[in-house]
């Protein structure tokens, strides 16, 4: 636990440093987003800040939380998570316009159940995000950007009889591979 937490106050001075330590890039480069399918997703806050360093790069860092609960009993449902990225994107054309590819370490703290079965899930992940995706610009200073990906990583949880009840099936730590769907995201950028 000690390690993971040291690991994320690493990256994220690391983060910290690079996004607001920018030589090259004027203070109307840098831009705000929040992604509107994770809004969606039982309500969950996100907000993520980007910065150029170069015609073709971009550093992008951001956080998601989610601390809601719906239903009460055995019909609870919850996907209450906290989660940690930062990483770069790519434009071949030119920043935060056309298509991009895009790299993020990311690290995750969550807790879901009652979702897609009647178990629950408990643990932490972290890996890395590789996807793409298009910005249109739709103004002078607003884009629209749809992306999606993968994540491959560590997931270290506990998994739970039900949502409510606590009793244990497993505890297991593996590799995973998250598909492209689960990481569709749609944001405005201002």
């Amino acid at each position: 636990m000690k390690r993971i937490s040291k690991m994320v106050r690493r990256w994220g001075l690391i983060a910290a440093f690079l996004l607001f330590s920018g030589t090259l890039a004027r203070g109307q480069n840098y831009s705000i987003s929040t992604n509107a399918a994770e809004w969606l997703a039982m309500g969950t806050i996100n907000v993520y800040g980007s910065m150029p360093v170069s015609r073709h790069i971009s550093l992008r860092a951001g956080a998601a939380y989610n601390p809601f609960t719906f239903g009460n009993g055995e019909n609870q449902k919850y996907f209450r998570h906290l989660e940690f990225s930062a990483g770069a994107r790519y434009w071949p054309w030119f920043v935060n316009s056309g298509w991009y590819m895009s790299a993020y370490a990311d690290w995750a703290k969550y807790a879901w159940g009652g979702i897609l079965t009647h178990k629950a899930y408990e643990g932490y992940a972290w890996g890395a995000k590789l996807g793409g995706g298009y910005a249109l610009m739709l103004d002078k200073g607003i884009n629209l950007e749809v992306g999606t990906g993968v994540f491959l990583g560590i997931n270290d949880y506990t998994k739970y009889s039900c949502p409510k009840c606590g009793r244990k099936e497993e505890k297991k730590e593996k590799f995973i591979l998250a598909p492209a769907g689960l990481l569709l995201g749609i944001s405005l950028v201002f």
